[in-house]
């Protein structure tokens, strides 16, 4: 614990004392609830419309059973190991926070422009995280479907972390929560695999955009 917390002050100082840095993050922050305020905005909106239900043929094949509990404990278990390495390198926070924001944002868009039913047995996921930040008395978030934002955030994590082990870890995580979904007929099987495709992207997409403009470039030389 103490090397940890060496390490975090050690990298924390020397990104701080970068002025770059400290733009660049305060902006990221910024963007992050923005944008997070705008998803959160849009789909309780959509939750009225009515959207096509997809038969299923992998959920034809699943009688549901309910994984909440389990779903929970592995899903933000995996999270906060992710986080607390993450957060050990503030370059990777910074690229982290923003690969979440334009994953949140690619998801709003496919959201609005592929409107679906839930599926018709599908057993509620009792998070109490998601409950708190989306569902309110009168509306109960049931179509945000494509795509998955569980599998979509966990794959996210694996492809930052940069320790194997715990890389490893996290894949198994990601595969655990991305079958128990599915089985839980929370989400259709086209949410779940179209999910790590988006991350990946945006994963791509943030890090060839520090490259051309060179953000973080000087911590990682430092």
């Amino acid at each position: 614990m103490k090397a940890y917390l060496h390490k975090l002050s050690t990298e924390w100082s020397a990104a701080w004392a970068e002025s770059k840095f400290r733009n660049q993050f305060a902006l990221t922050i910024l963007g992050f609830i923005a944008v997070g305020l705008f998803n959160l905005h849009f789909l309780k909106i959509w939750q009225t419309r009515a959207g096509m239900q997809v038969n299923d043929l992998v959920l034809n094949m699943l009688p549901p059973i309910d994984f909440s509990i389990p779903i929970f404990a592995v899903e933000y278990t995996a999270l906060l190991l992710a986080f607390f390495y993450v957060i050990q390198t503030p370059r990777l926070l910074v690229r982290g926070l923003q690969m979440f924001a334009l994953s949140f944002i690619a998801r709003t868009i496919t959201i609005y422009l592929i409107p679906l039913e839930p599926p018709r047995d599908i057993i509620l996921l009792n998070d109490p995280i998601a409950t708190f930040c989306f569902q309110t008395d009168t509306i109960y978030v049931t179509k945000d479907l494509f795509f998955s934002g569980h599998v979509s955030a966990m794959f996210l994590f694996f492809l930052l972390i940069e320790n194997r082990v715990l890389r490893l870890c996290i894949f198994a995580a990601t595969i655990a929560i991305a079958t128990m979904i599915l089985w839980q007929h929370v989400h259709y099987t086209m949410d779940v695999v179209c999910a790590p495709l988006v991350s990946y992207v945006c994963y791509k997409f943030v890090n060839w955009w520090h490259l051309q403009t060179k953000y973080g470039l000087e911590l990682e030389s430092a």
